[in-house]
Parts: C-alpha cells; structure tokens; sequence
C-alpha cells in the first residue's frame, strides 16, 4: 500500500510537468531565488561519504551529473535542470537521497513521457529523468548543458544514472 501512495504521489508531481511548488532545500543555507534569479545561490557541503559508497554529484553550474564512488568519478554526463524564474522551477541544492525509482516511460505532460525516473524529493515532485520523447520513444528536446526545465534534473544518458542507483544512494545538488 505504502508503494501504491508513493506511485500515485509521484505520478500528480510529474502531471504537474515536475514542478510542484518547491521548496528550499534540506538545509539551512538555502533561500528562495527571486523572480530574475538564473539559479539557487545556496551553498551546501558535500555529503561525507565512506570511501566505498556510491553516490551522485549534480553540478548546477557547470550542469553535470557525476556517478561518485567515494571521492573517485565514475562517469559524467550533460544534464539540465530547472531554469529558476520562480520557486516552481527552480532545482534546489541540498543532499537528498532516492526516494523512488521507476523506470517507465511514464506520461509527465500530456503527450510528453520520461522514463529512467530516481524522485530525491517526493513533496516537491523533484527527480532526475530522461530526456522528454514521445510515445513513440522519439526525443522531443535534446537540450542539454544549461537550465530549461521545470526543476527536475534531465539527464542524456538517464539509464546509466538509473542503473547506477538505487534506493537512499545519496544525491548532492550544488
């Protein structure tokens, strides 16, 4: 039953185009950005990590997602995530953890489907995910590398970072 809410809570958020009303970040160095603000300003550390564990890096300035284990890189790979002109959209620093994963594809929007889906932030819809496509499997926009979406993190190699994870990996936003 606990899995069926956390599927049907998931599912309203990304009906909502993963954008629920957001808010700042588990800690308390994060501020709400302003109407003109180009991305979150807080400041968070690092997560500390044991030298073995898996973990995921996501950079907002540079707009990378970096696969960690211990202080070691993985892989990377160009991401996008929320364009921050309101709370809405805007992707928060914090460290969180997989709350969810689905692999999909699912319907986000209608018309638009993602798959390859690891929620960190249930309450806010927030996630990483594949790049948007149709029911056909065709991408709908490629863009990666700067920020365009309503707040999730997108990904161009979304199934290497869902077959990297698994529940609680801990996620860093910065």
């Amino acid at each position: 039953m606990a899995k069926f809410l956390l599927l049907i809570g998931f599912a309203a958020a990304v009906l909502c185009g993963c954008a629920y009303p957001a808010r700042p970040a588990p800690t308390p160095h994060s501020t709400l950005p302003t109407a003109n603000a180009v991305m979150p300003t807080a400041f968070v550390s690092a997560p500390e990590v044991g030298s073995s564990q898996r973990w995921i890096e996501i950079d907002l300035a540079t707009q990378i997602v970096r696969l960690r284990e211990g202080n070691q890189v993985l892989a990377e790979y160009p991401a996008a995530t929320g364009v921050a002109i309101s709370a809405e959209t805007t992707t928060y620093p914090g460290v969180y953890q997989v709350q969810q994963m689905i692999k999909g594809p699912i319907e986000n929007v209608p018309g638009v489907f993602v798959s390859d889906i690891l929620i960190f932030d249930l309450a806010a819809g927030a996630g990483i995910h594949s790049m948007p496509m149709d029911k056909d499997g065709t991408v709908l926009d490629s863009t990666l590398g700067k920020p365009v979406t309503a707040g999730c993190v997108r990904v161009g190699d979304s199934n290497a970072v869902f077959e990297f994870a698994q529940s609680g990996t801990t996620i860093w936003i910065h």
